[in-house]
């Protein structure tokens, strides 16, 4: 009896150890949780030297207790907005910023261990285990602060997107591969309705022409730079109805007309250069007043996909090249969602292809309802 009391009491002392034990884990847990991303981020290849770089230009600390645009970040910092932005879709792919509808705030680990007035915070010891940047990235806080020399326009009259080599290679590109974009736009039920469409910045009209070939009462109007317009009559002579296609010279940057009276309003690759919501809601105000009521505008972009593997290592690539003036090549779902919505458009139609990549192809069909 003895025995049994002594071992019932020593089984006792183990549960209530055991208890005790996975308690302290959970008290010790939820109070290094915040810290752990920052912890673990100098072991990452190039992001010590970046969030380092965003505690420099004064990110953390523009944004404790606030939520701010792009835009607001750019003006607060005096930086550069497209590299800023670059910026802040790493700082976020790393779980030290939230975005959410358009806006961005710091995330608890960046709060209680990035800004200067947080108990404990980890600036000192963060940029003591940070190695110098080098190569593309060493020039990082130079492009931010516009001390690099200024980069060239990714597009342009005298970028690779216009010349006539470059144009025909992607012609032949675009026969030879499968385009998603305009069987979509055929799947949709408003197709064999379509009579008016415009392929705004549309190039020489690699999507206009299959779309053509299946609706014999649609015409298109292909808007783009005038040089682009020329090589694109040139190029696309011989189509079989190129009759039904016009090339319609253009510069969006200085706002000239696009006409009116579309029915299918297509937009292609093109938005990156104005990915912030606000941005994007005056761009879709324009095409809305372009269009007819009941038209639908079709949206064919990269988006972004946090649950594959490489995505950081996609952000920080992106960062990369948007030193030296590329933009941001992709656009969040319910960003563009939200932005096609206060611009007068609803019903949507969404595919979305090669899902498990950093960067899938998003289209999306919206319906003009206001």
């Amino acid at each position: 009896m003895k025995k049994t009391l002594l071992l019932l009491i020593c089984l006792i002392g183990i549960s209530s150890s055991n208890l005790w034990a996975q308690k302290e884990n959970q008290r010790r847990r939820q109070h290094f949780a915040p810290d752990a991303p920052i912890v673990k981020i100098v072991n990452m290849s190039q992001l010590p030297y970046i969030v380092n770089t965003a505690v420099e230009i004064g990110v953390f600390e523009a944004l404790d207790g606030k939520s701010l645009t792009v835009k607001e970040i750019t003006e607060a910092l005096k930086t550069r907005q497209s590299v800023t932005n670059a910026l802040l879709i790493v700082l976020d792919a790393a779980d030290l910023l939230d975005f959410n509808h358009g806006k961005y705030s710091l995330s608890p680990a960046a709060a209680s261990s990035l800004v200067e007035s947080a108990d404990g915070n980890k600036i000192d010891w963060l940029s003591k285990n940070v190695v110098s940047g080098t190569g593309p990235m060493e020039d990082l806080k130079a492009s931010l602060t516009g001390k690099l020399e200024r980069p060239q326009p990714h597009h342009g009259a005298g970028s690779a997107w216009s010349q006539k080599e470059w144009l025909i290679a992607s012609k032949k590109r675009v026969k030879e591969g499968r385009q998603t974009a305009p069987e979509f736009i055929e799947s949709l039920p408003e197709f064999d309705n379509f009579r008016k469409m415009i392929d705004f910045a549309g190039s020489i009209g690699y999507y206009s022409f299959p779309l053509l070939d299946k609706n014999p009462k649609l015409k298109a109007y292909v808007y783009d730079l005038p040089n682009v317009c020329e090589i694109g009559r040139e190029v696309q002579k011989d189509e079989k109805n190129y009759d039904r296609a016009t090339f319609c010279g253009f510069d969006m940057r200085n706002n000239d007309p696009i006409g009116e009276g579309y029915d299918l309003f297509f937009v292609s690759n093109v938005l990156y250069g104005q990915r912030s919501k606000e941005e994007l809601v005056d761009f879709f105000k324009k095409a809305n007043k372009a269009m007819v009521k009941g038209g639908v505008l079709v949206s064919n972009h990269w988006t972004n996909n946090r649950r594959n593997d490489g995505y950081l290592s996609f952000t920080i690539s992106t960062l990369q090249q948007s030193l030296h003036g590329r933009p941001v090549h992709f656009i969040q779902e319910n960003i563009l969602k939200e932005a096609l919505k206060e611009a007068g458009f609803d019903n949507f139609t969404v595919k979305i292809t090669n899902k498990e990549a950093a960067n899938p192809v998003l289209l999306i069909a919206a319906r003009k309802v206001k």
